[in-house]
């Protein structure tokens, strides 16, 4: 049976040398050439391939349309994946006439992902395994063809723990690889609602928190220890690595970061304690635990820390462009409260925000970003975390003026998204659950979920697809040229200030608005094809806190992701909300003031929005990742939400008489 093979690391080695073993005829290699910034402790595929006199390949892009052409002309039986750390299209994998495969090492589908060797250290799992699977367009979410436990001991190590994963995908494929050949395999759906997905880890992810337990911290020595590159802290501006380590219990608690002990080396956690058994200064060599005390020039009660000892704290500095918007001036108010801040702001006009120009944390200045270029580079070079929150976001905009949304929504965010790799600055880029457009997923999610849209005379698209684009494009910086982001995903964020009264009155505002506008004027409430659609509607003070954690990013968790914000549990129809703000509106002491209801009229999308629009039946989030990498989950309920952002624009109409 003849195979094409990617492969890289170790285990690419080790399935390599199983294929060789089962008899299968490889007909080529495709592997990654050896970074020259990676400790290269692990066997080499490419080697490999020569010494067997096996065709090798190492493009840096295996999914070009003349690589695709390449591998069907080699016209495979099977395909398979060892470690090979890039995902293989459908076009590649459709080369193999019975299919393609994928080792995985993690007990599939919990840990799939990057680097779940790692992981389930770090988490302080018990048990992990290697996994057989069959390649899908979704990275390890094919059916199971074979799987093996592997028991995870207290006292196993990354190293310790990757040979018995590369022992136990010899015995996997030993029996799986003959079934595969004769075409007997019993394959097992994978159960999609249990699966768990990580990232990439980088050396940033080694960083003790003293903060945390002994036992998560342990578990974090025990996941980066050599060959990768160690678990380390602080003293003062001082890098130390730590290779090996164990939990007390048996000492007194302190404050976290405290050296109770030098001889042994016993420091303070945020439950119990860590002795450090073995490490290194920065520049040093390994070293016992007590020796490294000495090398430091630690005593009792001498405090670690996380990142090097700053003398005086300076606050960062955010710069919020559409700083007058409403996320744009909720998030101020946010930051504001956090002694940790300082805001620069650009936006055209300051309403919403001129009850914070008196604050000397508060830099203001009133302008546009299409002419401000200059400086808005400036403050990107200034500033720390850049938020670019500019941008056309209401539907009737996508149809009436498609090429205004794609200059300002695209292009002048590709400037300041330019800018922000020019000068190595985080930026925390609102993508939009409009991205994954008519996707079928009962939850949308962002590791996961396709996106799809409609055909190029819907131009309702172009500000979805305009999000995507820079989307990808920051992805691809980040992927390249080390550009540090996070992506979030606003999911219908509702609350006071969410626009006004007037943009209603033309048809540029969000669909609350435009319902209370009826109301107020006393208009019929156009529900548009029924108002069927269901969305899932956000606190903006829930959504605002999630944003919050991602500019704070503890431990790094927001690096290079990508977190949807919304609410789950607020699903509802635009129908539906139409009738919760009507009633809160009868029950709204004001309520005297405005005309009757004027009842509810259906009418179709294209009268409403023009013959470019095309609607969405539901959207509703997958918040993994916002628990995961923000300990967060939204609070608030929308009966809430709807009393609030009524009563904020009933509070803004001018009444001819006071209410009785």
């Amino acid at each position: 049976m003849k195979a094409v093979v990617f492969a890289y690391h170790d285990m690419g080695c080790t399935g390599i040398q199983a294929l060789l073993d089962a008899g299968y005829d490889i007909a080529a290699i495709f592997t990654h050439p050896d970074s020259t910034g990676e400790n290269n402790f692990f066997g080499s595929v490419a080697r490999l391939a020569a010494e067997q006199g096996i065709t090798v390949y190492a493009p840096e892009d295996v999914n070009h349309p003349l690589w695709v052409d390449r591998i069907q002309a080699m016209s495979p039986d099977v395909i398979f994946s060892f470690y090979y750390r890039n995902l293989l299209s459908d076009a590649v994998l459709s080369a193999a006439k019975k299919g393609a495969f994928n080792l995985h090492g993690s007990l599939l589908p919990k840990y799939r992902g990057r680097a779940p060797l790692n992981w389930v250290l770090a988490n302080g799992e018990k048990e992990t395994g290697v996994t057989l699977h069959r390649m899908v367009n979704r990275a390890d979410a094919g059916d199971i063809v074979a799987q093996q436990v592997v028991a995870i001991d207290d006292n196993d190590v990354a190293m310790t723990l990757h040979r018995k994963l590369c022992t136990t995908a010899q015995s996997v494929l030993r029996d799986a690889l003959p079934l595969i050949r004769e075409g007997k395999t019993k394959e097992i759906a994978q159960d999609h609602s249990q699966a768990t997905v990580f990232g990439r880890r980088t050396p940033e992810d080694g960083r003790l928190v003293w903060e945390k337990s002994a036992e998560e911290l342990n578990n974090l020595v025990r996941a980066v220890s050599d060959p990768w590159p160690g678990a380390f802290g602080f003293v003062g501006t001082n890098k130390f690595i730590v290779w090996k380590s164990r939990v007390r219990h048996d000492v007194a608690a302190a404050k976290p970061g405290t050296v109770i002990s030098t001889s042994p080396l016993l420091v303070a956690c945020g439950n119990g304690a860590l002795e450090i058994l073995t490490g290194q200064t920065d520049k040093g060599v390994y070293m016992q635990g007590t020796q490294l005390a000495l090398a430091l020039g630690l005593v009792p009660s001498a405090l670690l820390s996380s990142h090097p000892f700053v003398a005086v704290k300076r606050r960062t500095r955010v710069l919020i462009l559409g700083v007058n918007g409403f996320i744009g001036n909720h998030l101020t108010e946010r930051l504001l409260a956090d002694d940790n801040y300082e805001i620069y702001g650009l936006d055209i006009g300051s309403d919403a925000i001129s009850r914070f120009l008196d604050n000397p944390r508060f830099h203001f200045v009133e302008g546009d970003i299409s002419i401000h270029s200059e400086w808005i580079e400036y403050h990107i070079k200034k500033c720390d975390v850049v938020l670019p929150l500019v941008a056309i976001a209401t539907p009737i905009e996508y149809t009436r003026n498609p090429l205004r949304v794609f200059e300002l929504d695209f292009e002048e965010n590709l400037k300041i998204i330019r800018d922000c790799v020019k000068y190595n600055k985080r930026i925390i880029f609102p993508s939009t659950s409009e991205v994954y457009g008519m996707c079928t997923d009962k939850n949308f999610d962002e590791d996961n979920s396709n996106l799809v849209v409609g055909p190029i005379n819907k131009q309702r698209w172009i500000y979805s697809v305009s999000k995507q684009l820079l989307d990808r494009v920051i992805w691809a910086y980040g992927d390249k040229e080390g550009l540090k982001f996070t992506l979030f995903r606003p999911f219908n964020w509702m609350g006071p200030r969410l626009d006004s009264l007037n943009s209603a009155r033309i048809g540029s505002s969000r669909a609350i608005t435009q319902l209370i506008l009826n109301l107020v004027e006393g208009s019929p409430i156009k529900l548009i094809e029924g108002g069927k659609q269901k969305r899932c509607f956000t606190d903006i003070s829930d959504g605002i806190e999630a944003l919050f954690r991602i500019i704070e990013n503890k431990g790094g968790r927001c690096d290079g992701q990508i977190v949807n914000i919304g609410n789950p549990d607020n699903e509802a129809s635009i129908k539906e909300l139409a009738e919760m703000l009507l009633d809160c509106f009868e029950r709204h002491p004001l309520r005297n003031q405005f005309p009757p209801f004027a009842g509810f009229r259906e009418v179709e999308s294209s009268d409403y929005y023009g013959k470019g629009y095309q609607d969405v039946e539901h959207r509703k989030p997958s918040i993994r990742n916002a628990k995961r990498c923000l300990d967060w989950q939204p609070t608030v309920e929308m009966q809430q939400t709807v009393e609030q952002t009524l009563d904020f624009f009933l509070r803004t109409v001018e009444l001819t008489e006071p209410a009785k």
